[in-house]
Order: C-alpha cells, then sequence, then structure tokens
C-alpha cells in the first residue's frame, strides 16, 4: 500500500506549520505528501518549503493550482500523487490537526475491504479559546448535517447503490482506482458546491465499498463557525450556493502566536526487566514501523497503533478500578486483541490468569476459585453462550462452557460488538483502545507476579503457574540471544515465547490466523516472508504429508513443546532449504526456555549410539543439576516465582529423568512417572523410544507398560507409527529382528504393535500415555 497525503492551502501562513508537524508525527507515515497552494497571497508556499527542507525524512511536495477552490487544489494533489505511484490517498486540510494514529486508521480501513473512509470532526482547542456554546456547536452540526445528508432531495435517487455518508473533505481515504473511476472532487468554487458531498455522491454510484469509521477523525479549526455563528453555519452547510456570507474565506489574525515545534522526546531509560516497558521504548523509537501482521486479510499493525493502544487500554482499565495484582481473567481466541490486552493487564498491575477452556467444566471452576481473578475480558460471544440457557448446550458440545465466567461481582470487558448475554455495565475493548492514552504515572514492579498459567493439578487441587514480568522477560532475552532478531525479521508464533523477543527486538510478529495449527500454516509462512516460525512436531509431521519443501524465506524453525521423533527431524531437514537452521527447544511452562539444541547435534548424539534424547547445553545463566534418584532439577534467572498458593521456588523439580554428557549438555533419559517395572528391570521409555523411531521404517516410536492386577508386574508394550517406507505388515517382524542391536536385552518388549496414530491431548498436542495404554491392551 502507498498512501500519500494531500492538503489543499489557501492563505494558511500563519497555522500550515502545525498541520504538517501533525502528519509528520503520524505512526504510519504517509508515503509522501503533496501540499497544493491555491494562488495563495501570503507566504503559504515559503513555509512550506522551509518545513520540507527541515524534515528531509519526509518526503513534501509543493504544488501551485492557479484555478480557485479546494476540489480544484484537492483534484490536483489527488492526480499528482497517484501519477507517483500512490495507490491510496488521505486528504485533511491547512487548518486541521490529525492525530497521530490517523494514517494508520485509514490504512486499517482500507485493509478491511473500503475503497472510500469517511471520517468525523473534534474541535481544536489551540486557535482560541472555546466558549461552552461552541464546544457543543461542532457535534451538533455533525449530527445535523449527517441526518439532513440523508434526507436530502440531491442525496437520493435510483442511480445510487448505497445510503449518503457524510464525508468531511478534511478526513477521508480513497483508494487511486476509485478517485479515477468516480471522477474525483470538482474542480469548483467552494462558493458553489461542496466537494466533499459531490465526490460522495460520485463514489455512491460506482461502488458500495464506502462507510464511516469513528477512528478517522481531525481536530477542525472552529473559525467559520465563530465567525457565522451556530444559524449561519447551519445554513452554510445546508443552503450551500442560495446562503452566501459576506466572507467565504475565513482566517484568522496572522499575528497569532505560532503553535511549538515538535520535539522528539529522548529515548526513555527502561529497566531490562520490565517487559511491558520495553515494548513500549521500542514502539516509541520506530512507530512507523510494523508491529503485529495478523487476520486472513495479513492485516497490519504499527508499532505506534500498538503503542497507543496498549496505554489507552491501561489507562482505561485503572481509571475503571483495576488496582496492582488483580486478577484478570482472559477469554480471547490468539489475536491482535490478546497482544493488546496482555501488555495492558500487565502494564496496569493486574495479573493475567490463563486457564484452557478445555479442561472441562469441572476443572476450569475450581482454576477459577483458585485464582480469585477480579476481573473477565472475554469475547462476547463465550459470554452470550455461556449467560444464555439456551445457548449453554451449545457451549457444553464446544467445550466452551465456563461456569462462573459471567459472574456479576467481577468486572467486565467485552471484545466484539455487544450480543445478548454481555453483563450490564461491561466495558468495550474497542473504546478503551480509542481513548485517551497517557503514560502511566507509576510504572510496575516487574518482580511481583503477573501471570498465572495453570498447566496441571486435580479439581481439588488445581497447579498455576506463577510468573512475574521479570521472570518471562528473562526468558524472552534467552530465546534472543540464541535465535537473533531484529528489524526486517517476522516472526510466525500462536503463542509469546517468539512474539515477545520480536516486539522488542523491533521485528514483525505474524500471528498465525487459522484455527487448525496445520491448515494454512506454510502458506501464510511463505506470504508473510516470515524468518522464524515455532511449530509442534506432531503438526510438522502433518504439514510434511502435503509438502517436500519449506518456505526459503524461514531462517530459524523451532520445534518445542514435545520430543522431536528422528523420523520428523530427518524429513524437516530434507524439506528446508541450505539457509534454515533446525532447533529442538526444550522448555516448560515453569521454565521458558531451559536449552536448545540443533537438528546436526541430535543427529550426531544417535548416530553415536549415546543413550537418551540430546537437549543442548543449558542456555546462559541456568543452572542443572541431577538428584540423586535422576531426576532433572533447574533453576535460573526464567524460573517461575513458584506455584499459586505455595512457597517459592528453590529449585524446579522437572519430573524428567536426565543426565549431563561430558560437554555439559543435557540428555533426557526419560520421565520419571514414566518408569515400567519388569520383574527386577526398571525401564525408562524415553531412554529407547529415540532408537527405535530411527529405525527404517518407524515415524514415531512410544512404549508403554500394561500391569498385571495380580502381580503389577508389566508387559511392555512398543507401539509405532509408519512412515510408509516399509509395508505395514512387515514393520513388527523387521522391528524385532533390529531391536537386539538398538536397545539393552531388559528393555526389548513384549509386544509390537502398528497404529495409524497416536491419541493426543492438550494444546501442545502431547502424547496421552493413558489413552494408548488402553488403545494397545
Amino acid at each position: 500500500m502507498k498512501l500519500w497525503v494531500v492538503v489543499p492551502a489557501y492563505n494558511e501562513a500563519a497555522g500550515i506549520t502545525a498541520t504538517l508537524e501533525a502528519i509528520a508525527r503520524q505512526d504510519r507515515r504517509p508515503d509522501g505528501v503533496v501540499v497544493v497552494d491555491n494562488a495563495s497571497t501570503d507566504g503559504t508556499a515559503a513555509v512550506v518549503r522551509a518545513f520540507a527542507a527541515e524534515h528531509p525524512g519526509l518526503r513534501l511536495e509543493l504544488l501551485h493550482e492557479s484555478q480557485k477552490g479546494t476540489g480544484s487544489a484537492a483534484d490536483t494533489g489527488m492526480r499528482h500523487a497517484i501519477a507517483c505511484g500512490a495507490t491510496h490517498l488521505a486528504r485533511t486540510d491547512a487548518d486541521c490537526l490529525p492525530p497521530p494514529h490517523w494514517t494508520a486508521a485509514i490504512a486499517r480501513a482500507f485493509d478491511d475491504g473500503l475503497e472510500m473512509v469517511a471520517g468525523g470532526l473534534r474541535p481544536r482547542t489551540d486557535e482560541f479559546p472555546l466558549t461552552w456554546r461552541e464546544r457543543r456547536l461542532l457535534p451538533l452540526l455533525q449530527e445535523a448535517a449527517a441526518l439532513f445528508g440523508r434526507w436530502r432531495p440531491g442525496n437520493r435517487g435510483p442511480d445510487y447503490l448505497g445510503p449518503y455518508v457524510m464525508s468531511p473533505a478534511c478526513t477521508l481515504g480513497i483508494t487511486a482506482d476509485l478517485y479515477e473511476r468516480s471522477g474525483g472532487f470538482p474542480r469548483a468554487p467552494i462558493e458553489e458546491v461542496h466537494d466533499d458531498r459531490v465526490l460522495v455522491n460520485r463514489v455512491r454510484k460506482v461502488t458500495r465499498a464506502y462507510g464511516r469509521r469513528r477512528d478517522v477523525w481531525v481536530y477542525w479549526s472552529m473559525r467559520r463557525a465563530r465567525a457565522y455563528g451556530l444559524r449561519g453555519t447551519l445554513a452554510w452547510y445546508a443552503r450551500h450556493g442560495n446562503h452566501r456570507p459576506e466572507v467565504v474565506d475565513v482566517r484568522l489574525p496572522a499575528t497569532r502566536p505560532k503553535p511549538p515545534a515538535y520535539t522528539p522526546r529522548p529515548p526513555r531509560t527502561v529497566d531490562d526487566a520490565d517487559l511491558v516497558g520495553r515494548v513500549l521504548a521500542r514502539a516509541e523509537r520506530d512507530p512507523g514501523a510494523v508491529a503485529l501482521v495478523h487476520g486472513p486479510r495479513d492485516r497490519e499493525m504499527t508499532y505506534g497503533e500498538l503503542r497507543h493502544r496498549v496505554l489507552a487500554v491501561t489507562h482505561g482499565l485503572r481509571r475503571a478500578g483495576l488496582r496492582p495484582g488483580d486478577g484478570v481473567l482472559v477469554g480471547v481466541r490468539h489475536s491482535a486483541e490478546t497482544v493488546i490486552i496482555a501488555l495492558s493487564v500487565v502494564a496496569a498491575g493486574g495479573t493475567l490468569v490463563i486457564v484452557d477452556p478445555g479442561a472441562g467444566p469441572e476443572m476450569f471452576a475450581a482454576r477459577l476459585r483458585a485464582a480469585r481473578p477480579r476481573w473477565v475480558i472475554a469475547e462476547s460471544a463465550l459470554y452470550s453462550l455461556n449467560r444464555i440457557r439456551a445457548l449453554r448446550g451449545v457451549a457444553r458440545r464446544a467445550g466452551l462452557y465456563l461456569p462462573g465466567v459471567t459472574d456479576p461481582r467481577m468486572r467486565h470487558v467485552h471484545v466484539g460488538p455487544r450480543l445478548p448475554g454481555v453483563p450490564a455495565g461491561a466495558l468495550d475493548l474497542a473504546d478503551l483502545m480509542r481513548g485517551p492514552a497517557p503514560e502511566p504515572a507509576h510504572r510496575r514492579d516487574p518482580r511481583a507476579p503477573a501471570v498465572v498459567v495453570f498447566t496441571s493439578g486435580t479439581t481439588s487441587r488445581p497447579r498455576g503457574v506463577v510468573h512475574s514480568a521479570a521472570s518471562l522477560a528473562a526468558g524472552l532475552e534467552l530465546c534472543r540471544e540464541r535465535f537473533p532478531l531484529g528489524p526486517g525479521d517476522v516472526v510466525h508464533d500462536a503463542g509469546f515465547m517468539l512474539g515477545l523477543p520480536a516486539l522488542i527486538a523491533g521485528a514483525r510478529w505474524s500471528i498465525p490466523s487459522g484455527r487448525d495449527p496445520v491448515d494454512g500454516f506454510l502458506p501464510e509462512v511463505a506470504r508473510r516472508g516470515v524468518t522464524h516460525a515455532f511449530c509442534v512436531p506432531v503438526h510438522l509431521a502433518r504439514m510434511l504429508e502435503a509438502t517436500d519443501r519449506l518456505p526459503g524465506s524461514l531462517r530459524h524453525l523451532l520445534l518445542g513443546s514435545a520430543p522431536v521423533p528422528p523420523g520428523v527431524l530427518r524429513r524437516a531437514l530434507a524439506a528446508a532449504g541450505e539457509g534454515t537452521e533446525i532447533l529442538s527447544v526444550y522448555a516448560m511452562t515453569e521454565m521458558l526456555p531451559v536449552s536448545v539444541a540443533d537438528a546436526g547435534e541430535k543427529f550426531a548424539h544417535w548416530d553415536s549410539g549415546a543413550d537418551g534424547d540430546l537437549l543442548g547445553a543449558p542456555l546462559p545463566g541456568v543452572s542443572a543439576r541431577i538428584a540423586d534418584d535422576g531426576e532433572l532439577l533447574l533453576r535460573g534467572p526464567n524460573t517461575c516465582l513458584g506455584y499459586l498458593g505455595e512457597p517459592p521456588l528453590e529449585w524446579l523439580h522437572t519430573g524428567d529423568l536426565a543426565r549431563l554428557d561430558d560437554r555439559g549438555r543435557l540428555v533426557m533419559l526419560g520421565r520419571k512417572k514414566d518408569m515400567l517395572i519388569r520383574g527386577s528391570v526398571n525401564i525408562y521409555p524415553g531412554l529407547y523410544e529415540p532408537a527405535i523411531a530411527a529405525l527404517p521404517g518407524v515415524a514415531e516410536a512410544a512404549m508403554v507398560g500394561l500391569p498385571d492386577p495380580e502381580t503389577l508386574d508389566e508387559e511392555v508394550v512398543v507401539a509405532v507409527l509408519p512412515d510408509g517406507s516399509v509395508p505395514a505388515e512387515t514393520l513388527p517382524d523387521r522391528i524385532k529382528q533390529a531391536l537386539p542391536e538398538v536397545i539393552d536385552a531388559g528393555a526389548l518388549p513384549d509386544r509390537i504393535v502398528v497404529l495409524p496414530g497416536f491419541p493426543r491431548t492438550g494444546r501442545s498436542h502431547k502424547l496421552d500415555r493413558a489413552a494408548l495404554r488402553t488403545l494397545v491392551r
């Protein structure tokens, strides 16, 4: 999108500098600005040239139009911008001040499919003090003009494809294609026609893709309203052509004080542990860069927009009563809004409460009781499903019945249009994002609890992992050290592990738009030019069934949330380009990340005949030791504070059995709770599964035990997924012949079962060993 801004000007030397400064401060800097001097008799042109010389980074061009009329000047500017390559156009006037989000809001409307977008007006207060009547005048004028425009005979007729929409010329956007198709602004003096009314009526004859947006507004000069008064101003707009005041081109005295020049603030110092502060500081340094890409249409949000919305929601929540330490339950699918909500809640001093609705109603209610949040931020549809009795059956079938989520004792914020079931008094996230965005008066303590994530437990004792902003920031910094990020990089991740480091580094966070983690993942990576992507191994395996090549833009592919089977890793290497590094990340909710191993290291470990699965060396600052029973214990700056309602952690007990090799690298031997007992032999499945999965014809392997109800001695069963290279009916015999050369004799299985798929659980699709035992019994 090439967005140019056009500004017609006539005798505006005294005030056009303020308008140009407002344009230069846009979060989404325009690709070009055209000021069209409409035969001014003052120094307008000289002021514009001086501003252009002082702002070489802003492409600012000055044109001259001798034919009288703002329509003539605007048309000249629009057509010049199109000739220079503009695909999209915006217009404001030389007596208006666009707010910093103005061009970004217009671009967002275009992304939503509009070909023309209209906006609104707010009174300027810097030109002269406004009376109470004048402050009330502008909203009345807009409402009256919009209502009258709908019923005005000249705006009605069979040729129009849609209804009339009031479109002030000083705050509108239009595509270059539609501008030319419609004929553009009329080249006539303002005394004869209102150029904005003519343009919108021309547009209405060729398309329905136009509309008004509440966030596309500018500060509008009240000088004409003061000169004409209420009755005269209404007459000027309603009976244009028949009512002509003595002075049409109303100007303020040239001696009025010049607005102070815009001086950028020096970058503020931010504590490394202040996660949100670091994101906001990056956004302040480069507001025009793209921060987020999201949605099926690849919508873009700049760092400036993101910063404004985070500060606005932070301010709105604090003003509405959110206090430091308040728990905030979030029920919003991962999206750009989720990022804004998370950053805003932490900045406001609240504690995010993350509860997976898929855990079931009883577990959800138990976790809610444990966390005791005071706030809920949820999608409007979620409120409807849980509050309207007739829809609760649908909610249960969809796994979205969440007891307690509509509790009236909690404060509520709804995301999306207000639907039936949204609690009375609930705040609208969209309204919060459009509100004032002052800097927070006080920074929160980065070491205070910021996030609670429930991962396990029972209904009687749910277990929530508690992180601070400091522990999360430390983990994200370790990610950045292992796979560097910077401006120009594009990170594709449905979670925060890569997304937040990207925002801190000034990169672009690409948020997957599909609900299915597989469908559309790779096409989206290719379309958005992704350089870093995170994926679960089982999902990657499904993707590689449909393609033998990974997108060429990928430089780092991270695999995590579950062990990487050798077969999947081998296929990923074959599909990757020479410039793509494939990494396996060992991490857990309590500590993110712990270690990283590249594909070459893992295959070298397997090929050497060494036992277990190589996880890599602990990342800088992470300490590891092995307990007497073989369990891996960890601690570091990225370790969580502890579990909800429990004492702080000294060492994190991982539940993983591991060893440290002679190079200080972690080697996974199995899960402590997965140990099998057959006779006098203890068998750790994690010790042998990678070796079995590396055999020809095997895509993935899992070892489970079936206890005898009397002796508790376990039958050892190996279940395998075939990779298709060996006939499935002969695969068990081949594996049986090969295993004595691969694993210890004491661990040889009693049975080998070939399955079409493994049962999995949770969002990360981890192997469900309990279900697998039932399947092979």
